[in-house]
């Protein structure tokens, strides 16, 4: 049996008449009588019981009837989701992202896409700078959420957020007194710097180095946004530097080369990549 046959089926079985189902379907009711005829002969019984006055469904029919609907409704939602896939409308899309991202921004940027397209999915990997950068460089993902731009002509960067860097130091710390504090004294001290345009001297842990900071083992400069999500306001104190003029920067990379018709979705809801004039960027 296939398809067409289960089409007349259900419309002959509707209407209870070969010449109105005919008409519904735009065939002509010799070629429906003929669908019918070869859908009995593959299942091995009858499924109408038909005179010159009526047509009726035997019961093999009406329990056959249930499960031909069911297949139907299937087949258009199977050639649907087929349709949704082609032109970008539904799938998956595979990103990883730098711990501590969806503490800021990541929540907003997936759950907007998400509301707009209720069919795309994510796969979505946690990590290390590096081990993002990996994932990308062997195709594993689509793009990732980093704090450092590319710089290889194979990828494209877009810029999400920037971010004003402050101070943290412990609230034991003599520092802790003051409303804000210059960047050159503070340098002093042995002290992490979040820098997103210097790989070098970026934190490799967020959680431990907050850490440090609670039991004054160093001061830090960080992000803004780890502020508002941190889990020792009891220990760390936050101020603004009056000398450092710098941001902390976010960027989704991705590969030139991706074929994925989702993610151009995707960097469509989140802003459009560089020009092909801007500096590139680079795991």
């Amino acid at each position: 049996m296939n398809i067409r046959q289960l089409e007349c089926f259900i419309e002959v079985a509707k209407t209870l008449n070969f010449t109105r189902a005919a008409q519904n379907l735009f065939l002509s009711q010799t070629v429906v009588t003929n669908h019918i005829r070869h859908l009995e002969e593959n299942v091995g019984f009858p499924v109408f019981a038909r005179n010159k006055k009526s047509v009726s469904l035997t019961e093999n029919g009406a329990i056959l009837l249930q499960e031909a609907q069911q297949v139907i409704e299937s087949a258009v939602s199977c050639r649907n989701l087929a349709v949704q896939l082609k032109t970008g409308y539904a799938g998956i899309i595979r990103l990883a992202y730098i711990r501590g991202i969806e503490q800021c921004i990541l929540t907003g940027i997936l759950g907007d896409f998400y509301q707009k397209h209720p069919d795309i999915h994510f796969e979505l990997f946690r990590d290390g700078q590096g081990n993002v950068q990996k994932m990308l460089a062997r195709n594993e993902v689509d793009g990732i959420f980093t704090f450092h731009p590319a710089r290889n002509e194979d990828y494209e960067t877009l810029l999400i957020q920037s971010f004003p860097l402050v101070a943290a130091v412990s609230k034991s710390h003599p520092f802790a007194s003051g409303t804000s504090i210059s960047y050159s004294r503070l340098i002093r001290e042995t002290h992490v710097v979040f820098d997103s345009s210097n790989q070098k001297i970026t934190a490799p842990n967020l959680d431990n180095t907050l850490l440090k900071i609670a039991i004054n083992s160093c001061t830090a400069v960080i992000p803004e946004f780890i502020t508002s999500y941190s889990s020792y306001e009891k220990y760390i104190c936050y101020m603004p530097l009056t000398d450092l003029d710098l941001s902390f920067d976010i960027y989704f990379v991705y590969r030139r080369t991706n074929r994925n018709l989702l993610l151009q979705r995707f960097l469509d809801n989140i802003g459009q990549p560089p020009a092909d004039d801007q500096p590139a960027a680079t795991p």
